[in-house]
């Protein structure tokens, strides 16, 4: 996902507008950053805190040796899910003006699917203020986390600030949950520096053992890693100045055997700089390309993927988030029309698309919806058709899809919808209401 910015409020300065993008709402919270360690603010169970040094050696509080391998289950949906809420990276008062500057994802909150119980409330490691970047093994007790720094400190960021913001490398948290519902974190060294700047999106495999990082593109060397956790041991691919950025799908990146690793080829358009009339008239691609890499094949190229073009259904935009089935067989991704100028009574309509893993051939479509664009008291926000979590086959889905202007979680088996869940969501309605909350309006969520 794009690292979202943050905002500052007051009557004076300029905000950079490639970097800089406006927060959706508003809190007043305090944070307690010490060194490299995480503080937990709310939790219902204990929280161990431990690092894992450079090169991947453990260090006190940590495991004694990598990461051992846990069995994956698609037979039943994960355990816990993670998202980020937004807040305040400061907030002052000075004559008589309202000063803030937020973030979305200024903390993460960590929770068990069945109950919707919270575990902990986890910062950002000292200096970082920021979650950008989060992704979760399948069974739901492994999470890899990435954190940002922003140097905002008053009102109206300058240029120099925001360059220096993109420049900044992340800091990355091994976040794991152990017997009990107990939550261990874990600081964790890349062999390479990671910077927001660079674009970079992250997947952890199914197993929990390996963390896959993109990053660069946009006329730049496009990169892709594959980092063994708790050894540091990595193998990369990379292609010189390409076109496009590569983007991998915190959920949905993996295949079930750890190998092939869907990246989505995204295609960049230059319109900095360009006229009004210019941007106002361009349309997005038509087409998608996704590249399944085998990661345990030989080379070091991108090229070495194999490369899939998933054409668009009939007048809608390139399909969106692609979402390869654990099996490999199929990828899932979201298609969508939406006005270009909205109106008080706009019209949105969608659904899932399923290609071949194999030719990228369009076999169907599923789950059909349609928006009505109207104000109405305590409804808004716009469609989100989003696959959270997969079979082995890719048969039964778990998806927020809209019905009736709301976007409402349920289960998609073959092409029938069951909002309440079917057998595959926990019955508990406390748990259902907050894993439907986080999908909703979470600026990041993986599960």
């Amino acid at each position: 996902m794009t690292t979202a910015p943050p905002r500052s409020r007051s009557g004076a300065g300029s905000e950079p507008e490639a970097l800089i993008r406006e927060a959706r709402r508003r809190q007043r919270r305090r944070y307690l950053l010490t060194g490299l360690t995480v503080v937990v603010l709310a939790g219902a169970a204990g929280v161990t805190i431990g690092r894992l040094g450079p090169g991947g050696g453990p260090d006190q509080g940590d495991i004694n040796g990598p990461l051992a391998s846990a069995p994956v289950q698609y037979s039943r949906i994960p355990g816990y899910y993670a998202y980020t809420v937004q807040g305040d990276i400061y907030h002052y008062v000075a004559h008589g003006t309202d000063t803030s500057s937020s973030v979305d994802g200024r903390y993460l909150k960590v929770r068990a699917t069945a109950t919707g119980k919270l575990l902990a409330t986890i910062t950002p490691p000292k200096p970082c203020n920021d979650f950008s970047l989060l992704t979760a093994d399948a069974n739901g007790d492994r999470f890899v986390l990435g954190a940002v720094r922003y140097w905002e400190r008053n009102a109206g960021p300058s240029p120099r600030l925001a360059r220096r913001d993109m420049r900044t490398p992340m800091k990355f948290l091994l976040l794991r949950i152990m017997a009990g519902g107990h939550v261990r974190v874990s600081g964790l060294s890349l062999p390479r520096a990671v910077t927001p700047g660079q674009g970079p999106t992250i997947a952890l495999s199914p197993d929990g053992t390996r963390l896959a990082v993109a990053s660069g593109g946009g006329g730049q060397a496009a990169v892709v890693q594959v980092i063994t956790l708790g050894t540091g041991q990595a193998r990369q691919w990379a292609m010189p100045r390409a076109p496009w950025r590569p983007v991998l799908n915190r959920q949905g990146a993996w295949t079930a055997d750890g190998r092939t690793l869907a990246l989505h080829q995204q295609i960049m358009p230059r319109l900095r700089g360009k006229p009004p009339t210019v941007r106002e008239r361009y349309r997005p691609p038509g087409t998608t390309q996704v590249r399944l890499l085998d990661t345990m094949a030989p080379g070091t190229g991108l090229a070495s993927g194999r490369l899939l073009v998933l054409p668009a259904l009939a007048d809608v935009p390139a399909p969106a988030q692609p979402f390869i089935t654990p099996d490999g067989t199929k990828l899932l991704a979201s298609v969508a029309t939406e006005p270009f100028r909205r109106s008080l009574k706009g019209r949105w309509s969608g659904r899932l698309a399923v290609y071949s893993a194999r030719t990228g051939a369009l076999l169907r479509s599923l789950a059909p919806w349609v928006w009505r664009w109207t104000y109405r008291p305590g409804r808004g926000g716009s469609p989100q058709q989003t696959v959270a979590w997969s079979d082995r086959t890719g048969s039964r889905l778990i998806v927020l899809q809209p019905r009736h202007d709301l976007n409402v979680l349920g289960a998609l088996t073959g092409s029938g919808f069951s909002g309440a869940g079917g057998t595959l969501l926990p019955q508990r309605p406390a748990g259902y209401r907050e894993l439907q909350y986080a999908l909703r309006v979470a600026p990041q969520m993986t599960w």
